[in-house]
């Protein structure tokens, strides 16, 4: 980030204004965050101070001056929120001392067990608490780690209130150093971290409850109470953020042994199933073990008055009301205490951090957990106008040039003995260990992104792994950047698994290998491709046939691309064809499955073997030996946004990989279908440019063969005559009338020229 200030005079008056503009004048991306307590009024949804204002949270920080103003003049009191991470460069360690928490004192009590910390930027905040800054450190993640009580860091996925943001009572960061605009300058002089420091962060910090739940003293009756006084302003048909945030209040109170509520109730009645809140809880506290003792040990430990919680948090109360039946809570809470008191023995109290961990938890190879898929959280249409879609829209941003986006779940399907399994691992050594400006284009276009991707192979073993990366890995990039490349064989690694099964009684349900395998993918910051080879091999459903099993399993792979942002692929067969794919449509019909397993993906790329007559051509045109299933096609059959729908033709090279070589090859190797695209593009581009072609003549297509690219100018007259004469006939290119009295200017039907608005443009040769 630069750190000189350019100076910008805001056009009102707040300070948080003028200090936003001067943080982005710096390069520092800011967000409006909230000044005080807010109701929506469509949704009863309460937001409390310094949450953010805009939709997507600290991911919609931009540095463009027009936003940030239309920002704070709709919230001129808005605080002034920076992202923490690799964006800015810097994390922060959060010491609170708030309402006699002791942050201060048990950081000074880290410095004497260790160092002090380096001299640093630091922020007051407006509650007499502060934030260390120091610069950011890769996997680093806002998350309480090992760190004492109420010494917490923001990192990736975080944020702070800077300095210079001001509440309406006065309170207000500030910059220890000085001025705002000071801390500015001071931000390109942050500290690094002492290594001690990251240690203490890294390592994971438990609340355990440990021993059994028969061997603690506990009070049954009181505790109860407590609890059902708590869980009467819970309705188990409330909207699911007011029953979050009520949960989220006992937590703050409690801490992690707080989720022992959301255990309990969940089983009890709501209808917020215990999988989905733990999934989702993980949203607001990354990274952490979670207490799992019984109501009462929560009671007798937490020391906190849960009446009180229930008083200051009343969730989705409405009209004075509470919606449950005294009898069924009292009925729950014994439940509860009688389940807890079961269960104990075969855990210490410690929710483990994926389901397979609860399987292995309980000794049986079936994990436990309840697998019914969460209930979908209600909305508004209220939530959702459309002032809420300002200031820049989210890039689309490609993994492949022109074909694979980024974020999405997509498919390579291809007919056996294709080598599709062999071409994606090449594609993940380029994602992984970068691309040279020599390589040649892969799945029609060349990788734009670079991070760690995953691939899990269920048919080639590790021997055969291990020949294909030497094959493609020459440099050994592996040897130095390994963790950036992960490659799973399934037959070494404990054999084939089901990641989608159907259960009797729940239905359709991802198992728990996929749920820990999202687990660990989540956590790798950097994620850029997930590659599953072959589909077939982990989805024990009907997608073939089964029109529901598809959409289940793409939103499942749709989920994980969206929570990581990375390129989801699935590796998928294509079925035998009574007579040669011609084109891109032929190659969609011929993908094995339901419409729903092809509809239900943002992406289709197909692979299909050339036939012999074809093949044998394009081998001469390059020199090389024919052999069967030698020369391969390829394409995108299906994509939601733009995409380059042209056919790539693919060489196998001495060692089974496909080589892109559509660039090297003759016309005469173009299947019939690209050409006439390439065709219809020339002919519109030239109507379009004012300078329309005829079929015949002097500004005929033969006569100006130049203009139509590369492989129709190979072709002969009457081959391009012909084509253009199919064209006519089916009507994608039509005849038109200009400055003359017979139509004979070839345009495409939506043209200026076919619509009657054509102007010709000097250097035409007009027949």
């Amino acid at each position: 980030m630069a750190s000189t200030k350019k100076q910008l005079e805001p056009t009102d008056a707040a300070g948080n204004l003028s200090s936003a503009l001067e943080y982005i004048a710096a390069g520092v991306p800011v967000f409006p965050c909230r000044a005080r307590t807010e109701t929506d009024l469509h949704t009863g949804e309460v937001y409390d101070p310094k949450s953010p204002l805009t939709s997507n949270g600290l991911y919609g920080a931009s540095t463009n001056e027009r936003i940030v103003r239309e920002w704070w003049r709709r919230n001129p009191d808005a605080l002034v929120g920076i992202p923490t991470g690799a964006k800015t460069g810097f994390f922060a360690l959060d010491v609170d001392v708030k309402e006699g928490k002791t942050g201060d004192i048990n950081l000074a009590a880290l410095e004497a067990e260790h160092v002090q910390l380096p001299q640093t930027a630091i922020i007051q905040t407006a509650t007499g608490g502060f934030h260390y800054l120091f610069r950011h450190v890769d996997g680093l993640t806002t998350a309480t780690g090992g760190l004492p009580e109420h010494i917490d860091i923001r990192a990736q996925g975080g944020y702070i209130i800077g300095a210079g943001s001001t509440f309406p009572d006065g309170r207000r960061y500030k910059y220890l150093g000085g001025t705002s605009a000071e801390f500015i300058a001071a931000i390109g002089s942050i500290a690094e971290p002492p290594a001690w420091l990251i240690d203490v962060i890294r390592t994971p910090r438990h609340g355990a409850v440990s021993g059994s739940f028969a061997a603690m003293p506990r009070n049954d009756s009181v505790s109860a109470a407590e609890v059902e006084e708590l869980l009467s302003y819970i309705s188990p048909d409330c909207a699911y953020q007011d029953w979050l945030s009520v949960l989220m209040a006992v937590h703050e109170e409690l801490g992690d042994g707080g989720l022992a509520i959301a255990d309990a109730w969940s089983a009890g009645g709501s209808k917020y199933r215990k999988g989905d809140v733990f999934r989702r809880w993980k949203t607001f506290k990354p990274g952490g073990g979670v207490g799992m003792g019984s109501l009462t040990v929560l009671a007798r430990d937490g020391g906190a008055d849960l009446s009180g919680i229930a008083r200051r948090h009343r969730g989705c109360e409405r009209d004075g009301t509470r919606s449950i039946d005294a009898e069924k809570l009292s009925a729950f809470v014994a439940r509860g205490l009688a389940k807890n008191q079961h269960d104990a023995s075969a855990r210490v109290g410690t929710l483990p951090s994926s389901r397979s961990e609860a399987a292995q938890a309980s000794g049986s190879s079936e994990p436990a957990n309840d697998n019914t898929p969460p209930a979908p959280s209600k909305f508004s249409i209220f939530d959702w106008p459309s002032s809420r879609f300002v200031g820049e829209p989210p890039v689309v941003k490609e993994l492949v040039e022109g074909t694979i986006p980024q974020a999405v779940p997509g498919m390579i399907a291809a007919m056996g003995d294709t080598g599709k399994s062999y071409a994606a691992l090449e594609l993940h050594r380029r994602v992984s260990f970068g691309s040279s400006a020599f390589d040649s284009p892969i799945f029609g276009g060349r990788v734009l992104a670079t991070g760690t991707s995953v691939l899990v192979t269920s048919e080639d073993d590790s021997g055969e792994v291990h020949r294909r990366l030497a094959a493609l890995d020459r440099h050994e990039h592996r040897l130095t950047d390994g963790q950036k490349l992960l490659v799973v064989p399934l037959p070494s690694a404990g054999g084939p698994r089901a990641f989608w099964r159907e259960d009797k009684k729940l239905g359709l349900i991802e198992t728990d290998d996929w749920k820990r395998l999202c687990d660990e993918l989540v956590s790798i910051e950097d994620l850029r491709l997930v590659t599953l080879d072959p589909l077939a091999s982990f989805a024990h459903v009907q997608i073939n046939e089964d029109p529901a099993a598809g959409a289940f399993v793409c939103a499942s792979l749709g989920a994980l691309a969206a929570q990581t942002r990375a390129s989801v692929l699935v590796l998928h067969h294509m079925k035998k064809v009574a007579k040669p794919i011609e084109s891109l449509a032929d190659a969609r019909e011929a993908i094995r499955g339901s419409t729903a397993l092809v509809d239900g993906l943002r992406l289709a790329y197909a692979l299909w073997p050339a036939e012999e007559k074809r093949g044998r051509a394009i081998c001469k045109d390059l020199g090389v030996e024919y052999a069967a299933n030698k020369v391969v096609f390829g394409g995108v059959v299906k994509a939601n946004g733009a995409a380059r729908r042209i056919v790539s033709t693919y060489v196998r090279n001495d060692f089974g990989l496909l080589v892109d070589r559509t660039v090297g090859i003759g016309a005469s190797g173009l299947p019939q279908d690209d050409l006439l695209e390439q065709l219809v593009a020339a002919i519109a581009a030239a109507a379009e440019a004012g300078q329309p072609l005829t079929k015949t003549g002097a500004t005929g297509l033969f006569e100006n063969r130049e203009r139509l690219g590369e492989g129709l100018s190979q072709l002969s007259r009457h081959k391009i005559e012909g084509l253009a004469q199919r064209l006519v006939d089916s009507q994608r290119v039509v005849k038109c009338l200009a400055g003359g009295t017979t139509p004979k200017w070839l345009d495409v039907p939506t043209g200026r020229f076919a619509m009657g608005l054509g102007e010709f443009r000097k250097g035409m040769a007009r027949g």
